[in-house]
């Protein structure tokens, strides 16, 4: 029996080894390839020679192929050793076009599909691109468009791709009809929703087309409306959109059930972190005991609650809510459980949309690196980072999760904006000419961040021009370095003599620390004044040249929340500049800046700002006039630039000392179709004193000036447009306003 046993062993081993000899792959044959090579092909497969090959190998090699959308046809036979793979290329496109469309233009059609010229035709493609561009129409009312594809075959394996468009009408909301509501009014809950009934009014609106994607969208923000409103237990029983009979048009019924109003009822906050304390936690948290019952107060306390936590150092957190009715007060307890998460690890960080800005302009914004424990605080202060970068109109950063359970990737996607900028700016004021301001300036050059920008300003008595350049990340570090080229003439009629400074300056930052900046500065520059032949002696006692050598430094603290648009926290910039390192002048000069902001309400954020600042000479010397402060322009609104102070005939000198304060709120227009964002401001300031005893004819005493005002920015699709309108509540009667302002700027 042993013996028996060891000779059937002995034969399915023999057996076994003949039937894998048999099957082992020693050659692999591609046939029917053009364009796409053979190791390509094989790379594609998968497939190895020595491996051995079996029916649900070769099905596995057919599954990889079809994969790549590159073949049309694919049969995989064997026989003798021989893996033969033969292929049928899919046709590449040579032309897309456009068929029957009216209504949408071919840029917009090219914008959503994938299947461009010179890429390779796929019916799964076309499929989805079909798909894309019926959703465009669907978004403009075109319900019922058809899209049939039509191909043209050519030599050489291309074909034309056309798509023939039916297009339909437009189909129009005739109706809105809500059944359930008491709480709040019929037209109140229309006012919330996107989608608008057809009326006269909205002949040139597209707010009355029927989609049924806008329309869930409404259906969010009414839920969201009540729940934030003190009915948690809203929701919609049914929501039909119907045909009327022999017409285009839709009617809707939503029938919603709002439930009971219900108030907060008791907070409770269960940390099983040890570094925070739950009591104080409570008290600042924005859920008070016995107000109406606000959804989105429940989601920001878990914000806030995850942002003490990562202060206090925890970056792997889990906050769990649960809500326990009180029906006889009709209250809902919430109790906010906050445990440690498990820990979670970046996997890679993915970039997408960023067609001309390179990769790594973004990626060194990014506070994370591939391998990094994952840290929400980190991931919202890089999607800050490359929001404030202006590079892009939009900025989204996704959390994909991996087949790993402890790794996550960060899908990146941004979406381009222009960077180039031309602007054209003028100023009107009763007391003087206008003038004009030209601008030309590159965010992005190259799509290396890089900043080129030159400014010219022209009026009847004063030309400036200047250009600088900066290179943000030098040799790949965070170190900045920039340079400017300016000059300044000024010939005011009212006096005998001109004025020009020539100058340069070049400066380099770089952090201190996550919140901390400092940065170093050199610049040279020659003050001229020229008498003219009629001038007086006082006037000629100011003639001559002063050369400028300076050195300084700026300090920066940052303590808000966003760079880009700060609702929460302050920054302080400290500044002192030394002259007499060279030239003739010798002068030092300091000031500082601060910024305070604060949410006061959900759509209102207001901000307190002051600057001041003090500029002495020394070693027996006076401060020259071109040094001084000047205030005006955006800095002081309602006043012409440079043109408050202390003035010798129509030439403002500046002073010594200054200081500007600013309150402001935004708020903003709600406005269809555009995007206005208003500033309602209070500006206070002064600028005053010199110490060179031959002013002593000048006014130079201290006095107040003030203005309010509102300031709208558009950010149009042609490029930004900025007014500002300005009351004067203060001025002297030397200064010269500018109550009415406004530039305009055209993107490339």
């Amino acid at each position: 029996m042993k013996n028996y046993l060891i000779y059937i062993t002995i034969y399915l081993f023999v057996a076994f080894n003949s039937f894998a000899s048999d099957n082992v792959i020693k050659i692999i044959n591609i046939e029917g390839n053009q364009r796409i090579d053979t190791e390509t092909v094989i790379a594609y497969s998968n497939v190895s020679e020595n491996d051995v090959y079996t029916e649900e190998y070769g099905n596995l090699i057919l599954k990889q192929l079809f994969k790549t959308n590159l073949f049309s046809n694919i049969q995989v036979s064997f026989d003798k050793n021989e893996l033969n793979i033969t292929i049928q290329e899919n046709p590449t496109i040579n032309l897309v076009s456009f068929k029957g469309n009216s209504k949408i233009k071919d840029e917009d059609l090219i914008t959503e599909i994938t299947l461009k010229e010179r890429s390779v035709y796929s019916r799964n493609k076309v499929k989805k691109d079909i798909q894309r561009m019926l959703s465009l129409y669907q978004r403009s009312g075109r319900l019922s468009t058809e899209i049939d594809p039509k191909l043209e075959l050519l030599d050489n394996n291309r074909v034309n791709l056309t798509y023939e468009i039916t297009e339909s009408d437009v189909a129009k909301v005739s109706s809105i009809i809500i059944l359930g509501n008491k709480a709040f009014s019929t037209s109140k809950i229309k006012s919330l929703m996107k989608t608008k009934e057809n009326t006269l009014l909205r002949i040139l609106s597209s707010a009355d087309n029927y989609d049924p994607d806008k329309l869930e969208y409404d259906k969010q923000l009414i839920t969201q409306f009540y729940n934030n409103n003190g009915y948690p237990k809203f929701k919609f029983i049914s929501s039909i959109a119907q045909l009327k009979a022999n017409s285009n048009d839709f009617e809707i019924l939503l029938n919603v059930s709002e439930g009971e109003k219900f108030n907060f009822g008791k907070l409770t906050v269960e940390s099983k972190l040890k570094k925070m304390n739950s009591e104080l936690i409570e008290d600042n948290l924005p859920i008070k005991d016995g107000n109406l019952f606000d959804r989105s107060l429940v989601k920001k306390s878990v914000d806030e609650l995850k942002e003490y936590a990562q202060l206090d150092g925890y970056s792997f957190i889990d906050i769990n809510t649960e809500f326990f009715e009180n029906t006889d007060s009709n209250s809902l307890d919430i109790k906010l459980i906050i445990n440690e998460g498990p820990r979670v690890y970046v996997n890679k960080i993915n970039i997408d949309g960023n067609t001309r800005t390179i990769d790594k302009v973004i990626r060194r914004e990014i506070n994370l690196t591939e391998g990094d424990a994952y840290n929400k605080y980190s991931i919202n202060y890089s999607k800050d980072s490359i929001k404030s970068l202006n590079y892009f109109s939009k900025v989204e950063i996704d959390e994909i999760k991996t087949s790993f359970p402890d790794k996550i990737n960060l899908d990146i996607s941004v979406e381009e904006k222009n960077t180039g900028e031309a602007s054209i700016g003028a100023g009107y004021s009763s007391s003087t000419a206008a003038s004009l301001q030209l601008g030309l300036s590159e965010k992005n050059f190259l799509g290396k961040g890089q900043k080129v920008n030159f400014k010219s300003s022209l009026s009847n008595t004063n030309s400036t021009y200047d250009i600088s350049i900066t290179e943000p990340y030098f040799n790949n570090k965070p170190l900045s370095l920039s340079a400017n080229l300016y000059s300044n003439f000024t010939d005011p009629a009212s006096v005998n003599y001109d004025t020009e400074d020539i100058g340069f300056g070049v400066s380099s930052s770089f952090p201190l620390a996550i919140d901390r900046y400092i940065e170093l500065r050199y610049s040279l520059f020659t003050a001229k004044i020229k008498a003219d032949s009629g001038a007086t002696a006082y006037e000629r006692a100011l003639a001559g040249t002063d050369t400028v050598s300076t050195l300084g430094y700026s300090l920066t603290i940052d303590k808000r929340n966003s760079r880009y648009k700060p609702s929460r926290g302050f920054n302080i910039i400290l500044n002192q500049d030394f002259a007499g390192l060279g030239g003739n002048s010798y002068y030092y000069k300091n000031s500082f800046e601060f910024n305070s902001y604060k949410r006061l309400s959900e759509r209102f954020i207001g901000s307190y700002k002051l600057q001041a600042g003090n500029i002495n000479g020394y070693n027996d010397k006076y401060t020259p006039l071109s040094s001084n402060y000047k205030l005006g322009g955006k800095r002081l609104r309602g006043f012409k630039s440079g043109k408050i102070g202390p003035k010798i005939g129509n030439s403002y000198t500046g002073g010594q000392y200054y200081y500007l304060t600013s309150l402001e709120t935004n708020f903003d227009l709600n406005i269809d179709a555009f995007d206005i964002t208003t500033t309602f401001f209070v500006d206070v300031g002064s600028v005053w004193g010199l110490e060179n005893p031959s002013y002593v004819s000048i006014n130079d005493d201290h006095e107040t000036r003030s203005s309010l005002g509102l300031n709208f920015n558009w950010d149009s699709a042609i490029g930004p447009i900025n007014i500002v309108y300005a009351n004067i509540l203060k001025s002297n009667t030397n200064d010269t306003t500018d109550n009415l302002y406004f530039d305009i700027g055209y993107n490339f």
